[in-house]
């Protein structure tokens, strides 16, 4: 069998690896600590290398505090930002990014109805973590996703990764 992979770049290219088409990659940390942030420093790489990518920011909203951490972190790559889900719109993106999963009320069934559905396209599930760092939705979330990266202080390590060349150390994102 063959499957295809994505060849990333920068710091992303070293703590990822290699994903496979279609991916599915958990990015949780403690509010404040960068998790947004990373996840759209993520989605620009992605389309530099030609992905398109969609971003539904529903707990943070578009609006100019999206706009100011755009402008901050120099992202200048035409990713499509909306703050609803709304499925009908997924076509002809290669990659959704869900941020949050907890704000959209996505369950575990639910994503995997979305992978059924959508077996081509990638997602990027951005969690809150609970009071003792740990990702908020229960332990399901873990097994449906191939790469699980925790944001701490502004560092990104891989507690899991199914991707070839993915690194398990901390890199600083930021």
């Amino acid at each position: 069998m063959k499957f295809s992979t994505l060849t990333l770049r920068g710091k992303f290219a070293k703590l990822l690896g290699k994903p496979y088409i279609p991916f599915y990659i958990m990015i949780y940390g403690e509010k404040f600590n960068g998790k947004s942030s990373v996840a759209m420093l993520l989605a620009d790489v992605l389309m530099k290398i030609g992905q398109k990518v969609l971003y539904i920011s529903n707990e943070e909203g578009v609006k100019g505090s999206l706009q100011e951490k755009l402008l901050r972190l120099k992202i200048e790559s035409p990713i499509d930002f909306v703050e609803n889900v709304d499925t009908s719109q997924f076509k002809g993106y290669n990659v959704v990014f869900f941020d949050s999963t907890q704000t959209v009320g996505m369950k575990p069934e639910e994503f995997a109805e979305l992978k059924r559905k959508f077996p081509n396209i990638s997602f990027v599930l951005i969690f809150k973590a609970n009071k003792d760092g740990s990702f908020k939705g229960g332990s399901d979330w873990g097994h449906d996703v191939d790469a699980i990266m925790h944001i701490e202080n502004k560092n990104a390590t891989m507690e899991k990764n199914r991707f070839q060349e993915g690194s398990k150390e901390s890199i600083k994102i930021f």
